[in-house]
């Protein structure tokens, strides 16, 4: 037995509601519209990036063939599914197949950040230095955007790596935080997202796919631009690490259901795309706001159906799993023994180890975006014990 700390599951539940409200507003209202602009700017500043942290938090090596074959099947499913959908509710689709399909980007960067997890794992300060890098000079690479969406894995690698390193101390440090210190950060994190609607920082640079070349930007703005909405974002995520445990508890069940709330929300804000730009044209933008709030926890809430996530899960890790076994078959005496060559480690990967106990009792992967375990409230400090054994795929 062990303990899941529950409120990576409230951060979560949190996250997953943006990303539902924020997809609604881009479809109702977009980043035209005042009010709309300024809370998709709120949103898109931190939500991912945030999102990404938690995937890193409890990201693991073992059984990696396993856990990346799952995000290749849900991401080879997901795509047609997506392109034949928006093409039946009549939308126009990116006929591209190198592109991945609007929000079925974030399946295939998790395949290439755990390509790179033994990496991270194995020399955690040289990772975490090129990872910053990358993040904020990848822009020069113009020609590289929404592409097997290389672009976006560069800019939001540094969260997955921060998340894998330092996120279990980051939730304990803010956490531990007193009430008045937790004020005082989340007001500081308000105020780069000011500067962001006070100098009309274009919103595809939240994005995170395009080069400085898409945005006539120098290099260094470039850089500066992509270094601040990285601090501005790690602030807020802390932000909401620091105030998780004072999150509602019915969050709980909405982080551990995320991941069909992910791949399934879109499906519906694409087949209300007419009606929901008549119904913007008709109305005045506080209303299409309120609206889009309120279909949004509608539509959360529905998609926490549990065989939604039940049935994902089953469906993804049989799959990969079959994948997995033929993958294997030519090596049949190394995947018997299953021995993993052991090498001298360095100095920061032996203190990596030390948050090794700390993430496991973290519950199961936020790298996959639903964590699986108890659904109930958890007792007093957002502790509960479940088995250290899991159901369900390797996610």
């Amino acid at each position: 037995m062990h303990t899941r700390d529950y409120r990576l599951d409230k951060a979560k539940g949190l996250l997953i509601l943006l990303v539902v409200l924020g997809h609604f507003l881009e479809q109702m209202s977009g980043w035209v519209r005042d009010s709309s602009s300024v809370l998709l700017t709120a949103i898109y500043s931190f939500h991912m990036p945030a999102f990404i942290l938690l995937a890193g938090i409890t990201a693991k090596s073992t059984k990696l063939l396993d856990r990346i074959l799952v995000f290749v099947v849900l991401v080879a499913t997901a795509q047609p599914i997506y392109r034949y959908w928006v093409a039946w509710v009549d939308t126009v689709p990116d006929t591209d197949l190198t592109e991945p399909y609007w929000i079925t980007w974030f399946l295939l960067a998790m395949v290439w950040w755990f390509l790179l997890l033994p990496l991270v794992e194995r020399f955690p300060k040289t990772m975490l230095a090129a990872s910053i890098t990358i993040g904020i000079f990848g822009g020069v690479l113009s020609h590289i955007d929404y592409a097997l969406t290389i672009g976006r894995a560069m800019t939001f690698f540094p969260f997955f790596v921060i998340g894998k390193l330092y996120g279990m101390r980051l939730l304990r440090w803010a956490g531990g935080l007193g009430i008045p210190q937790k004020v005082g950060l989340s007001v500081l994190s308000v105020l780069p997202i000011v500067a962001f609607c006070a100098y009309e920082v274009h919103h595809r640079w939240f994005y995170g796919a395009q080069g400085f070349e898409f945005f006539d930007a120098s290099v260094p703005y470039g850089a500066a631009v992509r270094a601040g909405l990285l601090a501005s974002a790690l602030l807020t995520t802390i932000v909401l690490l620091a105030w998780s445990q004072h999150l509602p508890d019915f969050l709980i069940v909405v982080g551990q259901r995320s991941l069909a709330i992910y791949l399934l929300h879109g499906l519906i804000v694409k087949g209300l795309d007419e009606p929901l730009n008549e119904f913007a044209g008709a109305t005045n933008e506080p209303v299409a706001i309120l609206s889009c709030i309120v279909a949004s926890v509608i539509v959360t809430a529905v998609l926490t159906w549990s065989p939604f996530e039940r049935g994902i899960r089953w469906y993804s890790s049989t799959v990969a799993g079959w994948l997995a076994r033929v993958l294997r078959a030519p090596f049949p005496n190394r995947a018997k023994t299953g021995r993993r060559e052991l090498r001298p480690q360095s100095s920061g990967a032996k203190a990596h180890q030390r948050d090794t106990h700390a993430v496991d009792r973290a519950g199961e992967p936020a790298d996959q975006m639903a964590p699986r375990g108890g659904t109930g409230a958890p007792p007093r400090g957002g502790m509960a014990l479940t088995s250290s054994r899991s159901s369900g795929p390797p996610m």
